[in-house]
């Protein structure tokens, strides 16, 4: 197929760039390894090709919703790394199109392969407002002058030591505190279990982070899930071609009776994304927080990665398995816009306790006046 011809179209070339692959063809094992000098003839560059065209076109949950200038790209590159194929090793293959998904507007997809990871070009630049309080640790926290109480978390985990640190934190410091600081700068992320709780915890009840949750049940997509995450909410769903809405988000109201009804101050930055993220959509509906920082990274709208390898490259593709519509259009890229936004070399933190110390002042002169009344 050449792709000179203007007016193919995206069903004809996804068709044409299928036919050398099958369902049979992926792999989703964990014990790969990755050998760059190993030899691939061009039958076998051709057949990963068509594998990875398999895995965006029929199981990436973002598919369905990129426009037809996006996928058209995309193909276009496949059919033309395709029909150039030649003997090769692992490497070179790699190098030559690990730049397809650089099109594609998602944060989380990604191609990786001896130690190299390819990811969209669209990311935005990144600016220094300061470091997390917890530098090498996943998270910790203290009592600040004041009885301003921070938190940092720097990656979310699902570990003992992650859960029994946010409990030791709610016992022991928050009843305490006049404020609260949550500092999710340089976080990109991880395991969501704990912070969504914490974030529940905070609000007085569960939480939404999203409108609408959509998921694929295609045969290649089916494979995927039920490899890599067999537990998985949306696992058992009955094999569709359709682009399947999954779930609503209903609640976006804090309980006031059992929320933490205490100033709440969030800092973010160009990193902080997927599960801090999440984090972070869950607590913008409470009414006592306040974001300061930069833009986070905007890297929600696809999430809950499979992990897959190419068959005979062994390149790594890491694909969305949920599409999430979220409160925030356009968010994909752009983040979280922050209520006060630091300027680069500004420290969140210091723009923060600066805003605090403003409050309490306001707040006791409002007491003093209240009195004098």
């Amino acid at each position: 197929m050449s792709t000179n011809n203007l007016f193919l179209s995206i069903s004809k070339m996804e068709d044409w760039l299928l036919k050398n692959s099958s369902v049979d063809d992926i792999s989703v094992s964990t014990s790969v390894k990755q050998e760059p000098t190993k030899k691939l003839t061009a039958k076998e560059v051709k057949q990963d090709v068509s594998i990875l065209a398999r895995l965006l076109i029929r199981a990436y949950v973002g598919w369905p919703v990129l426009n037809v200038f996006i996928k058209r790209k995309v193909l276009k590159q496949l059919i033309d790394i395709y029909n150039n194929a030649r003997d090769t090793t692992s490497q070179e293959f790699f190098n030559s199109i690990k730049h397809v998904i650089g099109c594609i507007p998602d944060n989380h997809i990604s191609m990786s392969f001896n130690g190299v990871r390819a990811i969209t070009t669209k990311r935005k630049e990144y600016k220094n407002v300061g470091s997390n309080i917890s530098q090498n640790a996943g998270i910790s926290f203290e009592m600040l002058k004041k009885n301003i109480a921070i938190i940092g978390f720097k990656r979310m985990l699902r570990t003992d030591e992650f859960k029994d640190t946010i409990a030791s934190f709610i016992n022991e410091i928050l009843p305490k505190s006049n404020a609260l600081i949550i500092d999710l700068r340089g976080n990109s992320g991880g395991n969501s279990t704990y912070s969504d709780k914490f974030a529940n915890y905070l609000c007085g009840t569960k939480i939404d982070s999203f409108r609408k949750l959509y998921v694929r049940a295609t045969p290649e997509a089916q494979k995927i899930q039920q490899e890599s995450s067999p537990n998985a909410f949306w696992a058992g769903l009955p094999e569709s071609e359709n682009f399947i809405f999954f779930r609503e988000g209903k609640n976006y109201s804090i309980d006031k009776n059992k929320a933490y009804i205490k100033p709440i101050y969030i800092l973010t930055d160009r990193i902080t994304g997927s599960s801090a993220e999440m984090f972070l959509l869950r607590m913008i509906h409470h009414p006592c927080v306040k974001v300061i920082g930069d833009n986070s990274a905007g890297m929600e709208t696809f999430g809950n990665m499979g992990n897959t390898f190419l068959k005979n490259s062994q390149i790594k593709v890491s694909i969305g398995m949920n599409y999430r519509v979220l409160f925030k259009d356009n968010f994909e890229l752009n983040g979280y816009k922050p209520d006060i936004k630091c300027e680069e070399g500004t420290d969140a933190l210091d723009v923060a306790l600066s805003d605090i110390d403003k409050n309490l002042l306001l707040r006791q002169i409002k007491i003093h006046g209240d009195r004098s009344k």
